[in-house]
């Protein structure tokens, strides 16, 4: 089986900004999982080729190779309507879209037509798809690669914090991390714009194997700030902001984007074999029980909870052995892209 992937290397077309998320896991993955037989066409590639040139690149290198699947993870407007439909003469064609409890509303369902199968994370998705007359559509979520993501030791000379959140700043965040602060919780906070700066993966995966508590923060985000607001009126094109006119469109999907989603790092801690306690999320009870992972309901509860765990060895090291098992037994990219594969070659 052969594949070709597109998608970006860099965070944000940035070198600085350190790889990617799709490179990081997708392609990491996608590299042990088709060996020899994959082609990768990075995204950054537009900026020194243009991209009509590298549109008719990735259509040149399928009709060449003939590859069984081509897999794209796109971040913006990077394929043209065109190059995509014909790619689907040549190969089965499969995106990635992440956020379409959003994104759907001014993206994904534009782009979907234009693939052989659309993967979605958002529950509901499917059911707005087949509104818009879209069929296409498979329902999949985010899963962790237990080659990177795996209980390991400690190397610090100074001990493994009590209460742990990676991630990066945001005003809501803050707030949360200040709260539990104030109410005398020792949580460590690493990440862009905080204190605690920026990790390494491989200082991340111990700082999940090593905290008596991981927090996955997943707040509502700042409707009122700069970023938010501009996404009414403006748009990403690859590694630039342009204007955006369909108001509209951008209405709808600003109105959603307060739907708390299941993230990639609610499999990735359990699968270092951490305690992991988080928020409400979309869909989270269907891949998890409340004897895997812990949930809170309000600041108050969260708090709550978290002083009770630290005092509480026995209870928080049996939820954090059941989570990492139902995570290996249920929850890795292995499973999930074997499924898509499977329903896709079902469907032919």
């Amino acid at each position: 089986m052969r594949a070709l992937y597109s998608g970006l290397k860099y965070n944000f077309y940035n070198s600085k900004k350190g790889g990617s998320f799709e490179y990081e896991t997708f392609y990491s993955y996608f590299k042990r999982y088709f060996g020899s037989d994959i082609t990768y066409l990075p995204f950054e590639d537009i900026l020194s080729l243009g991209k009509q040139k590298y549109n008719k690149i990735v259509l040149e290198t399928i009709q060449k190779e003939k590859p069984d699947i081509f897999f794209s993870f796109m971040f913006t407007d990077e394929l043209d309507f065109k190059t995509l439909d014909e790619i689907k003469k040549y190969t089965t064609s499969i995106a990635w879209f992440a956020d379409d409890h959003w994104r759907f509303h001014n993206y994904s369902k534009y782009y979907a037509p234009y693939f052989s199968r659309v993967v979605t994370t958002y529950s509901k998705a499917v059911e707005w798809y087949k509104k818009a007359g879209i069929e296409n559509i498979i329902h999949s979520q985010w899963a962790v690669d237990t080659d990177l993501y795996k209980p390991t030791k400690w190397t610090g000379e100074d001990k493994p914090p009590e209460v742990s959140f990676v991630g990066s700043w945001s005003r809501p965040r803050a707030k949360i991390i200040e709260t539990l602060k104030k109410a005398g919780i020792p949580v460590s906070v690493y990440g862009k714009g905080w204190d605690g700066g920026h990790v390494s993966q491989e200082k991340m995966i111990e700082i999940f194997s090593h905290s008596k508590i991981n927090l996955a923060l997943n707040p509502a985000p700042d409707f009122l700030n700069t970023n938010s607001l501009g996404r009414l009126f403006f748009k990403r094109s690859l590694n630039k902001i342009v204007p955006d006119f369909h108001i509209i469109r951008n209405i709808e999907a600003f109105a959603h984007r307060g739907i708390s989603q299941i993230k990639a790092r609610h499999f990735e801690i359990p699968a270092c074999g951490g305690f992991l306690m988080t928020s409400h999320a979309d869909d989270l009870e269907n891949y998890y029980k409340p004897e895997e992972i812990v949930l809170y309901e309000n600041i108050d509860d969260f708090v709550r909870k978290i002083k009770f765990y630290l005092s509480h060895d026995k209870q928080r090291e049996n939820i954090a052995h059941a989570g990492y098992e139902r995570t290996i037994r249920d929850h890795t990219y292995k499973q999930r892209f074997e499924e898509i594969f499977k329903k896709i070659k079902n469907t032919a």
